[in-house]
């Protein structure tokens, strides 16, 4: 459990996600391309079916089946497009009275998890090794506290209590429509969700990888400047790779044919360079 002493913290304030246009526009560019495609095989796939009525084929059956498995398909794609949307939420707002979850199509909160809503959680803490220690985690568990098959640490959970029932609150902290699009400001509604938590409900405790895979530093929470690290990494691989080509080149122009004096060039330069 991190030491948060209340006084030392930052101010909170409210964050509202910012969507990303230029990812809902591919994701819908590229959904409605295939609806089309689908909606053209289906039409083709008929229009082969009446054919082969008219000339007594024998492969209708195959047809008909391919036609319903598509037809499932398109139809299951236009209803979690048109129907759904409304069910689902395209914004997150955390503020000082918790996190609101709210539809941009209807201009309504989907849902709502209060500070107070909040619990500590026993999840998995007399079962084994792998399991939750903290109140706030970054692993998926079930609701019998054993370890599911989540998406590891982007994946946040909570228990919350709501009108006297208890359950397990998920948050990926991502849209919940058409894929999950991602918010450009994931890390600062990420970074007011710890502070949030940190300034109302300091009892409860925080999974340390929370901080860590975020680059949030957990006394201040201010980000870290991570970006050093990245291009160090980069710069390497962009090193090696060429390292490997230059090798790779060094070897197919030595193995080619050429008289003893360009052989010998040759080696002198690929020496004087590496």
């Amino acid at each position: 459990m991190l030491s948060r002493n209340k006084n030392s913290l930052p101010p909170f304030r409210a964050v509202r996600s910012t969507t990303n246009r230029t990812w809902d526009f591919i994701v819908g560019f590229s959904v409605i391309t295939v609806i089309i495609l689908l909606a053209g095989i289906i039409i083709y796939l008929i229009n082969e079916l009446f054919q082969a009525a008219a000339e007594n084929r024998k492969d209708i059956p195959g047809t008909i089946i391919f036609i319903i498995i598509f037809s499932i398909i398109l139809t299951l794609m236009i209803y979690k497009i048109i129907y759904t949307r409304k069910e689902r939420f395209t914004t997150t707002i955390i503020d000082e009275k918790g996190i609101h979850y709210f539809n941009r199509f209807n201009n309504t909160v989907v849902n709502e998890i209060l500070w107070d809503n909040f619990v500590r959680s026993d999840l998995g803490k007399k079962t084994g090794l792998l399991t939750a220690e903290f109140d706030i985690d970054c692993i998926s568990y079930d609701s019998r506290g054993r370890k599911s098959n989540g998406v590891g640490i982007v994946k946040y959970f909570w228990k919350v209590a709501v009108n006297e029932k208890e359950y397990i609150h998920t948050d990926f902290f991502n849209t919940s429509y058409l894929l999950n699009s991602p918010y450009i400001n994931r890390k600062d509604l990420i970074r007011a969700f710890l502070l949030g938590l940190a300034h109302y409900r300091p009892d409860l405790t925080i999974n340390p990888w929370i901080f860590i895979t975020n680059s949030i530093d957990g006394k201040d929470y201010t980000f870290y400047p991570n970006t050093t690290f990245w291009k160090i990494i980069f710069g390497f691989i962009f090193v090696l790779i060429l390292a490997i080509s230059a090798y790779l080149l060094y070897l197919v122009a030595i193995d080619y044919p050429h008289s003893p004096f360009q052989r010998v060039a040759l080696e002198k330069v690929f020496h004087d360079l590496f």
